[in-house]
């Protein structure tokens, strides 16, 4: 018979999912909310306009007790008049550096990165709301499973981007496999594909999908406010 979690255990995972989500969602908040002012004194925003972005996320790049170890703005198509697409990013290297991202932001060169299909500008464009995308391989920066979290911003009534903030799944887990771990169930949180994340068992690792009927089954406790939930697994 399938061990099941304690209200405690649940609430105490949870709460850890949360708390990671706050450490990015607090980050991306303060960035959205200066980097807008900006934009909005600016009829022709130009790259130059977007220096809050560095001063704002590099202290927290700069910190190793943050989790977060990416972040900036990823301009709405044809937002700036000197750049059609850009990424004002930045990113702790493995000394703890913090570099600024470099990216081919012209359509027609070899290696050019379009992120227009991506998810994690795609749904808060569309749905006008911060999203959590991952975990997946960051194949543009560190090769390695990801979560991506996002804002979006406006302008005058006009989508105008979303500030981001990556955290690293070995991160994550640094916060997360402490209340797993001390679950007597057999826990993981996975994100709304069903991906997990983080689990306390060996058999469910990072990346690995769940059956469908997942969501139904009973044993999946949704993480309020996020797009991802704490599963129970049989044993």
């Amino acid at each position: 018979m399938t061990q099941q979690p304690s209200a405690a255990e649940l609430a105490q995972v949870r709460a850890a999912v949360q708390d990671l989500a706050r450490h990015a969602f607090e980050l991306t908040g303060r960035v959205a909310a200066e980097l807008t002012t900006a934009l909005e004194t600016e009829a022709t925003p130009r790259r130059s306009h977007l220096g809050a972005v560095e001063r704002l996320v590099q202290p927290v790049l700069g910190d190793p007790a943050h989790p977060v170890q990416g972040a900036g703005f990823v301009a709405a198509v044809g937002l700036l008049e000197d750049a059609a697409y850009w990424l004002e990013w930045f990113a702790a290297d493995a000394e703890g550096r913090v570099q600024r991202l470099v990216t081919h932001s012209e359509p027609q060169g070899i290696g050019f990165y379009d992120y227009e299909s991506l998810p994690w500008y795609v749904v808060p464009r569309d749905s006008g709301h911060p999203h959590v995308t991952g975990p997946y391989v960051d194949y543009l920066c560190t090769e390695e499973y990801t979560l991506t979290f996002t804002t979006p911003i406006t302008t005058g009534g006009r989508f105008a981007g979303v500030v981001g903030a990556d955290i690293a799944v070995p991160r994550a887990e640094q916060l997360l496999l402490p209340p797993l771990c001390a679950a007597r169930a057999r826990l993981a949180v996975v994100n709304d594909d069903g991906r997990i994340l983080s689990s306390n068992s060996g058999h469910h690792v990072c990346g690995d999908l769940l059956p469908e009927g997942w969501r139904t089954s009973g044993s999946a406790h949704a993480i309020e406010g996020l797009p991802l939930s704490v599963v129970t697994m049989a044993d």
